[in-house]
């Protein structure tokens, strides 16, 4: 099998506020979209792990985020705010 086809870059106002609470708290370590959901709700953000997927997976298809070998871990590669 090929690699995944990455896509284009996300501008800055492709992302919203999940996707900055995301990044924010995978550039202090690896998580899983439980983990995150239960941080960000300690934080005060009430959201659904479903959502925090969908989000992790739609950084993760522009390369900002990487699943370690499919386990469900993530952790961030580049930070496209920068």
């Amino acid at each position: 099998m090929g690699a995944k086809k990455q896509l284009m870059p996300l501008s800055r106002e492709d992302l919203n506020e999940l996707d900055d609470q995301i990044l924010d708290i995978l550039l202090e370590g690896r998580a899983t979209p439980t983990l995150l959901k239960n941080i960000l709700e300690e934080n005060g953000t009430d959201v659904s792990r479903q959502y925090v997927n969908r989000r992790l997976k739609r950084l993760t298809e522009h390369g900002y985020t990487k699943n370690l070998y499919n386990t469900g871990v993530y952790e961030i590669i580049e930070d496209p705010r920068k």
